[in-house]
């Protein structure tokens, strides 16, 4: 509901833009896309979760693998995506790290580390 509602208000960047995950019709997360329109560095994912449900059957790496494909095609402009992870999500920050992300060695307001992806760089194969 939080990120919903961060759509409508759009808090830190002109675009706010919120996506359901699915595998056919049923829905298994979520994650949203904050970002400056034609901007080069200022696109960041944000919410990104899997049901409990459907966590520890690949679909968190798939899903992330087509959000990257999503803004490679969406916004060809974009070469750098960046993500907070929590510091205690040791699960994500290998996912990340085995993708291609980055530590920035600092954290946002809420003392989250940020990640960022350079995309001319290309992302990692992990499959």
């Amino acid at each position: 509901m939080e990120s919903l509602a961060y759509a409508y208000i759009k808090p830190w960047d002109e675009a706010f833009d919120p996506f359901i995950l699915r595998q056919g019709e049923k829905a298994f997360g979520f994650f949203y896309l904050s970002y400056t329109p034609d901007s080069r560095n200022n696109y960041w994912i944000g919410g990104f979760q899997i049901d409990q449900a459907s966590q520890g059957k690949g679909l968190g790496k798939e899903a992330l693998y087509t959000i990257l494909e999503f803004v490679q095609q969406t916004h060809p402009q974009c070469q750098v995506v960046s993500l907070t992870i929590e510091k205690s999500n040791a699960h994500a920050r290998k996912l990340y790290e085995k993708t291609g992300f980055i530590d920035q060695e600092m954290d946002n307001q809420e003392g989250e580390m940020i990640y960022r992806l350079k995309l001319n760089e290309g992302v990692r194969n992990i499959k």
